[in-house]
Formats: structure tokens, sequence, C-alpha cells
């Protein structure tokens, strides 16, 4: 039986100040009794890797109203402080995102640092569910030049977010307390008001170059990306603006297909 109100630690890769972080927020408050521990600053493509040399350091913090710990580490560090040092009693569930910008993808599943986060908790022995929220191209720019989004946007996002979240975790999270997998979530750019939830599998999608040269410095810079267009894969459902839910097992990455 799932717990009546499950314990909830939450984290994500973009730090505390992204607004989707404020959304995910308000949404689990209404889930589960909520314990907060994310990185003091942006850790997008960390994967889940750890800080291994050099101190880390957590603050108490407050976001958007909630108690945090801020963590001077990796989305994986958030979880594996939390988990062994931080909470008085562990938690139920790892829930990461939403993310800005969507993960799909063999290659960028692996390098997202809100998968990480999830995968650490699976090794930990808990089950996780990560957030991504695919944006247009006019929102991301926005977003990375301002690191917040036009007021219409914003708006509109939390109104989608309020409506998904809770459909999400009835179909997936109830079931899904004492496995040690992770439900990897992408939301679409096309906000309609109950697009179809699909379960999906993970696109063998690859990526070129990410890096661009400025004289004799490198500069992250990703050019191309080999998307894998198969009609049951997580990217192309997004497409189709409904939501992508994959499966992912930490002993073989197993992938699931179907419609919920």
């Amino acid at each position: 039986m799932p717990p009546a109100r499950p314990r909830i630690l939450l984290t994500n890769d973009d730090s505390h100040d992204s607004p989707l972080f404020h959304c995910a927020i308000d949404a689990l408050l209404q889930l589960g009794d909520l314990a907060i521990a994310v990185p003091a600053t942006e850790q997008s493509w960390k994967g889940k890797s750890m800080t291994r040399y050099g101190p880390v350091y957590a603050e108490r913090i407050m976001i958007h109203g909630a108690p945090a710990w801020s963590v001077t580490g990796t989305p994986a560090d958030c979880v594996n402080l939390a988990l062994h040092h931080l909470l008085d009693a562990a938690p139920d569930i790892v829930v990461s995102g939403i993310n800005i910008g969507k993960n799909v993808g063999l290659g960028f599943v692996y390098a997202s640092g809100t998968v990480g986060a999830c995968l650490e908790a699976n090794i930990a022995g808990l089950p996780a569910l990560a957030l991504s929220q695919e944006l247009t191209r006019e929102d991301f720019a926005y977003w990375d030049r301002h690191r917040t989004f036009e007021a219409a946007t914003t708006a509109a996002l939390a109104r989608s977010i309020a409506a998904l979240v809770p459909r999400v975790w009835r179909t997936f999270v109830s079931d899904h307390f004492g496995a040690r997998t992770t439900w990897n979530v992408n939301f679409p750019a096309i906000l309609e008001p109950a697009p179809e939830i699909r379960r999906t599998r993970l696109g063998f999608t690859t990526y070129g170059n990410c890096f661009q040269r400025k004289s004799d410095q490198f500069h992250f810079g990703l050019t191309s990306a080999d998307i894998d267009p198969a009609a049951d894969t997580d990217d192309t459902t997004l497409k189709a603006g409904h939501v992508s839910a994959t499966l992912l097992d930490i002993r073989d990455f197993g992938q699931s297909l179907g419609e919920v």
C-alpha cells in the first residue's frame, strides 16, 4: 500500500531560482510532505557525477516559502547528502525537476543532472520521478538570457504543470513505491488542457560536437543531434503534444512501451 501522505525529497539541476522548481514545490506540497535539497548553482549536464575532491557545503534557506538545503554540489550530491546527513527521516520517493528543457533520448538522459539525481535515489533503494518541461526555442532563449520567463509564459506553464503533476502522480507514482526505478516524464511545449500521457521508450538519440572554440578556449555549445524518429520514442511523443513517460531501470535501463 502506498503511504497516505508520502515523504518527498525534491531536487533539480537548474538551482533554486528556477520558476519551474517553484511550480514543482506548489504541486508536490499538495501530494506529500516535502523536503528540499537543491544545488546552489546550476548543474545542468552533470549526469550522476559527484564531488570527489574539495568540500561540499549545505546551507539552510527558504525557497518559494518552503525550507530547504542549498548544496554546493551536483544533483546526485544533493540526494546522497540529504539521505545520509540532512534529513531526519528517509523519504519515500525522490522527485527531480521540473527541469527547464526536455530530457529525452539516450545521449541526453545519460547527461542529465535531473535524471542523475533520480539514479542516485535508485542506487539507495528508492523510487524516483524525473520531471522535465519542453520549451519553445523562444522561451528557452529568453530563460538563457534572463533566468526567468516572460509573465505570460510563466502563467501558462504554471497552469499546465498544476494540472499535469497530479495526473502523472496518480498514473505512475501510486504503484511505484518500493521500486528502485525512475519514471522519466517530459511535459510537451504544446500546452493543451489535457494532453495524453503515453508510456514511451528511450529513443536512441545521440549528439555531436558540444564545444565551440574561441581563440585558445573551448565553450559549451551543442551544434547537432541525431534524433531517433520512431513513433514510440519519448521525443516523437513530445513533438506530437503528448506527455512522455519512460521507465528507467538501473539494472538494465529497461524500457516500457504502450499507452496509459
